[in-house]
């Protein structure tokens, strides 16, 4: 379960990650309020979608 979490959370941090660098590549000059609102909203639910892969992440130590 630890996994699927992890691939599931990594995806759609990736998916949202693309999505805000193409939003400020080709819009940023013509976003409104909503459409700055919206950018702002994107990157709070990349930074949550990266959290949950760090914390799900497996952590093999080397002895």
């Amino acid at each position: 379960m630890k996994k699927t979490a992890f691939y599931i959370s990594l995806i759609i941090a990736l998916l949202l990650f693309i999505n805000v660098v193409q939003i400020i590549a080709t819009d940023l000059e013509r976003l409104t309020e909503y459409g700055y609102g919206y950018l702002i909203g994107k990157v709070i639910l990349f930074i949550i979608f990266a959290a949950i892969a760090l914390l799900t992440r497996s952590k093999s130590v080397n002895e």
